[in-house]
């Protein structure tokens, strides 16, 4: 009885030291904000802004208030501005690193693919007319993706207002401010069926992940983003130096975060498709290109969250927000933390 003690003992320490041992890890800042899931955030010049979401997990109404966080830190200030639509499970768009472009989202009563913009130099709400987008459909749970040709890449489900069918199929939309219109075309090339995951690019190839039970990472060539990563997120790439490579693919999930690198991206939280948990999980991981696809295990972190917001603003990878464990949702702030 003694030794099994030990034994349980031993293994919940070493638990304790893979968590302080992490190579990356998120630590909290002093900096509370508001309580929110499922919102949306993009970051313009210096600031890091998130708009709208749940305050509950499983809320049906949406918050329409926007919020800015500075790249030197402080508090998060609302933004106070008629015309903030109501949404959560929608998408931020940075535009002409002036313009905040939200697209779809569940408005309350029914998913939505209509199209609002912020002008944070004029601090004006304005809502562009949109074309192209099936009159029965709407968006919800999916990515937009800036690219270099100005279009943004609409991948994710869509289907009837209400009942949500899932299609594979995306859009590219095109449009401008300045023109107040905004158009959908239908993106041809064939993908999975997703909701809840991610969109990134790296070099010209466009890596989406998760979303699904099984595919974890879908690969398409032939895309190249406007922006390229910022130097923070170099340790990223170099991480999976110190890290041994897995023999399998880790399980899909949804509602998770990436973050993408020179030559990497970095995974966290979410929840799985597998049923070792029913609550969001901590797990890290990195996903490396070169010299072939691979995964590697960062550790598991003490924040476990799902339908939380990540922005990459100068020298900071900050947090915010998702739910946790008792679906809790949280308003706290962390910096990804690298010790490599």
């Amino acid at each position: 009885m003694l030794a099994f003690i030990a034994i349980e003992y031993l293994m919940a320490r070493a638990v304790e030291q893979q968590k302080t041992d992490n190579l990356i890890d998120w630590e909290e800042t002093p900096i509370s904000g508001p309580n929110l899931a499922f919102h949306a955030g993009c970051v313009i010049g210096n600031n890091f802004y998130i708009h709208g979401g749940a305050e509950t997990k499983d809320g049906k109404t949406p918050s329409n208030k926007l919020y800015l966080l500075s790249s030197s830190g402080g508090s998060w200030t609302e933004q106070s501005h008629p015309g903030s639509p109501s949404l959560s499970h929608h998408t931020a768009v940075a535009l002409s690193d002036r313009y905040i472009i939200l697209i779809g989202g569940w408005n309350g009563k029914a998913r939505s693919s209509k199209v609002y913009a912020f002008d944070t130099e004029k601090r004006l709400w304005t809502e562009p007319t949109v074309a192209g987008f099936p009159e029965d459909g709407g968006l919800s749970s999916h990515t937009a993706t800036p690219l270099s040709s100005g279009e943004i890449l609409i991948l994710g489900r869509e289907g009837s207002l209400r009942m949500q069918r899932r299609h594979g199929s995306g859009y590219l939309l095109s449009g401008s401010v300045e023109s107040g219109k905004f158009t959908y075309r239908e993106y041809t090339q064939e993908t999975a069926s997703r909701s809840g995951h991610t969109s990134n690019i790296i070099g010209n190839v466009l890596y989406v992940v998760g979303g699904r039970d099984n595919n974890l990472v879908e690969m398409h060539q032939g895309f190249k983003s406007p922006k390229s990563p910022l130097p923070v997120t170099n340790p990223i790439t170099t991480a999976v130096e110190k890290l041994s490579p897995l023999s399998k693919t880790p399980s899909g999930r949804k509602n998770h975060i990436t973050i993408e690198s020179s030559g990497a991206i970095f995974i966290h939280g979410g929840e799985t498709f597998d049923g070792r948990s029913r609550e969001p999980v901590g797990e890290m991981f990195i996903f490396s290109r070169k010299p072939s696809p691979t995964f590697y295990r960062v550790g598991v972190s003490e924040v476990k969250r799902a339908g939380h917001v990540c922005g990459v603003v100068e020298d900071k990878i900050i947090l915010h927000g998702g739910f946790g464990g008792k679906n809790h949702v949280y308003g706290d702030t962390f910096y990804l933390k690298f010790k490599v």
